[in-house]
């Protein structure tokens, strides 16, 4: 029998095709970069670099260090991994076993499918982008209730997207802008820094749904998340050794770069992705 999603309650009526070409189990000694993209060029605080992906030993991990450098007239303090699907995905069942980096805070490893900004879906034509968070892990978001930020047991499953508004203007729609449909976080009774765990969503036509080690977390109507996405994994950095900021959202604070902790990494037993199987 194929591969099935891990779910500790399945429903029956349900039944899942494995798309081998936006899943792997990193059995491999290198890379199916036929499958997958590694090089894509700096992005906000973010400079990505190839070397920063290992394969072996049934298991990818994906590196962050402390490297300042420059790079198209831009100051970085760090290099980071990303591993990126060719293969765009809508609907479906996507699923990772993670075990999240040894840093905190400052990093965010991170599952999630996100649009290119330029494929459209004629049904939705107002949604020019979708992204959607099956995990980030490690944030130490602030908490503005306890004045401190969040512990490494808090588990974040967020949305974003933009939309024209009437006058044909993008608007983007954020956590903090729509919180009952785009916010979403569970805390965990452990440290995802301790293990593997299973992080994974069902996105449908009507509504999204996160699930943690098979056990559902979190569930929203999907009002806007239905453009084709890639399939991606990555380390992202997060407060203090960035700030919400800047034309991209986000700048590097110089001030707090720092080599401590690094260089540091996620590891990825496995991202299996299935369509339903058609009634």
């Amino acid at each position: 029998m194929s591969k099935q999603p891990f779910l500790i309650a399945p429903d029956p009526t349900k039944s899942w095709i494995l798309d081998e070409t936006v899943s792997d189990e990193f059995d491999s000694a290198t890379i199916d970069r036929n499958k997958w993209i590694t090089d894509m060029r700096p992005w906000g605080d973010r400079a990505w670099s190839p070397d920063n992906l290992i394969q072996g030993d049934g298991s990818l991990r994906i590196r962050a260090r402390y490297q300042p450098h420059t790079q198209r007239g831009n100051q970085y303090f760090y290099k980071l991994g990303i591993l990126q699907s060719h293969r765009k995905s809508t609907y479906g069942y996507f699923e990772a076993r993670i075990k999240g980096c040894s840093r905190f805070p400052g990093l965010c490893p991170a599952f999630w499918l996100y649009s290119n900004g330029r494929d459209r879906n004629p049904k939705y034509p107002r949604v020019t982008y979708s992204e959607i968070d099956v995990v980030e892990m490690l944030q130490g978001t602030w908490d503005t209730a306890t004045k401190q930020i969040s512990s490494p047991n808090r588990i974040d499953c967020n949305l974003h997207t933009r939309v024209l508004d009437e006058a044909g203007r993008e608007q983007w729609i954020r956590p903090q802008h729509l919180p009952e449909v785009c916010s979403h976080h569970w805390n965990a009774p452990w440290d995802p820094r301790d293990d593997f765990h299973v992080y994974a969503c069902e996105n449908t036509p009507e509504k999204i749904t996160w699930f943690i080690d098979g056990k559902k977390v979190a569930e929203a109507e999907n009002l806007y998340w239905h453009l084709p996405m890639s399939v991606t994994l990555t380390m992202e950095l997060r407060p203090p050794l960035i700030d919400w900021a800047g034309v991209d959202g986000r700048v590097p604070v110089p001030s707090e770069s720092t080599s401590k902790g690094f260089p540091t990494e996620m590891t990825v037993d496995y991202v299996r992705c299935w369509v339903r199987r058609p009634e």
